[in-house]
């Protein structure tokens, strides 16, 4: 039994291209997630989320999966814990 975890999620629009937040749902809509937020920023798309499926295996698969459907529709993308990208943001050099 894994317990549920916050992702965030980052689609970046390749060079030439718009976000496109229809786009993105419908990426979405086929992993086991629950969207709490979206924020549309100049350099693209955030989805901050929660996952009931968070073992090691299933975050590598669901990374590399919306990996591959999002250089299909021109992204690039990304997919971290919530956790650790705060962790990232907040150190201080």
């Amino acid at each position: 039994m894994t317990e549920n975890c916050k992702l965030i999620i980052a689609f970046f629009p390749k060079e030439g291209r718009r976000a496109e937040r229809s786009t993105v749902d419908r990426l979405l809509r086929s992993h086991p997630i629950r969207v709490e937020r979206v924020e549309e920023t100049a350099s693209g798309i955030l989805v901050f989320a929660e996952s009931t499926r968070c073992e090691s295996l299933d975050l590598t698969h669901m990374r590399e999966d919306l990996w591959k459907q999002g250089q299909a529709e021109g992204y690039s993308t990304r997919l971290q814990r919530e956790c650790l990208f705060k962790a990232m943001h907040s150190l201080s050099l």
